[in-house]
């Protein structure tokens, strides 16, 4: 496996909840954060973006169609690791090929 950033930077790190993060060894803090949290206006642009329907949207994520017509309706709110994962994907939507989310078929038809 490559060295990324992640890997060099969580390296023989796993000290458990210094301070609700984590220690490394190199004396590096890394926080864990919560993502921002996402409302109505954000899912729908975020699925605007992706250029998916609801039904795409809400398979991609693991939810279901009718969790995504209540986010955009305001009715609820995301939470977890729905927004985590959205908030991954509105930074850079290739996450969705690199996690297995979407796979291009494209080449087998």
């Amino acid at each position: 496996m490559p060295l990324s950033y992640y890997s060099d930077t969580i390296k023989d790190a796993l000290y458990p909840n210094y301070k609700e993060g984590v220690l490394t060894i190199r004396n590096k803090y890394i926080a864990i954060t919560d993502p921002p949290p996402m409302g109505k206006k954000d899912v729908i642009a975020l699925r605007k973006h992706l250029k998916m329907s609801i039904g795409v949207f809400a398979k991609t994520f693991g939810v279901s169609y009718k969790a995504v017509q209540a986010w955009e309706s305001g009715t609820n709110t995301p939470s977890g690791a729905a927004v985590r994962l959205m908030r991954m994907a509105e930074k850079n939507p290739d996450i969705l090929f690199d996690g297995g989310a979407l796979v291009d078929k494209t080449a087998l038809r």
